[in-house]
């Protein structure tokens, strides 16, 4: 394996907390879809790292862009570690901790997960997924992507609080060119948009935040 190319956003001084995140998804009873016809079943892991500026600022949040390759639909784009549920998975939490330990060669274990996301269906690909939130130390400094990904980024979760940084975007979907919702994360990485986005915008309803497109 290579080590993936990282990137840090810095954040701004508005904050939330691993302990207001903990505490809204201790709250919340997660809804779990039923697997519709001919979908398959996923599971990613949104990982949340003590900021590396110290306590004042918001936890980061790990996002990978996968690497291009012809059989992966989202290949290109920016993903949590996560995949689909194998047969040997024991569940979609399960699957959920494999899959981040190939991708990026990190090892959660139960007593750093905060809580399960409400179920996705994506919009384009028929896949149910099922998100886990991970709350890991400032010292995971070190992400280890496997041929899956092309490179990394920690932001912080101060970054998604601003709306100008959401708006609706053109973007090229397999030759077919869509305007959806996104967020900017960086000049030099892609839009942030679809199923990822929306785990992300559910992880901040979650939280008391709704923020509007700053563009439609």
């Amino acid at each position: 394996m290579t080590q993936s190319i990282c990137k840090q956003i810095k954040p701004s001084t508005e904050r939330l907390t691993v302990a207001q995140i903990k505490r809204a998804l201790q709250q919340c009873t997660p809804v779990m879809l039923e697997s519709a016809p001919q979908h398959r079943d996923a599971a990613v892991a949104l990982i949340l790292r003590d900021s590396a500026y110290g306590e004042k600022h918001s936890p980061e949040l790990l996002l990978i862009q996968r690497a291009k390759h012809p059989n992966d639909p989202w290949s290109g784009n920016l993903s949590f570690p996560g995949g689909k549920i194998d047969p040997e998975d024991s569940c979609a939490y399960a699957a959920a901790v494999r899959e981040t330990l190939e991708e990026v060669d990190m090892r959660l274990c139960a007593e750093q997960c905060l809580g399960q996301m409400d179920d996705i269906y994506a919009a384009r690909v028929r896949v149910r997924v099922s998100g886990f939130v991970f709350n890991v130390p400032a010292s995971y400094t070190w992400v280890q992507g496997n041929y899956e990904v092309q490179r990394h980024f920690w932001v912080s979760l101060s970054h998604f609080l601003h709306p100008r940084h959401h708006a609706m975007q053109c973007i090229d979907w397999h030759g077919e060119k869509s305007e959806v919702p996104s967020f900017f994360i960086d000049p030099d990485a892609p839009p942030l948009w679809g199923l990822t986005y929306r785990f992300v915008r559910q992880l901040l309803r979650h939280c008391g935040i709704n923020l509007k497109m700053a563009h439609n």
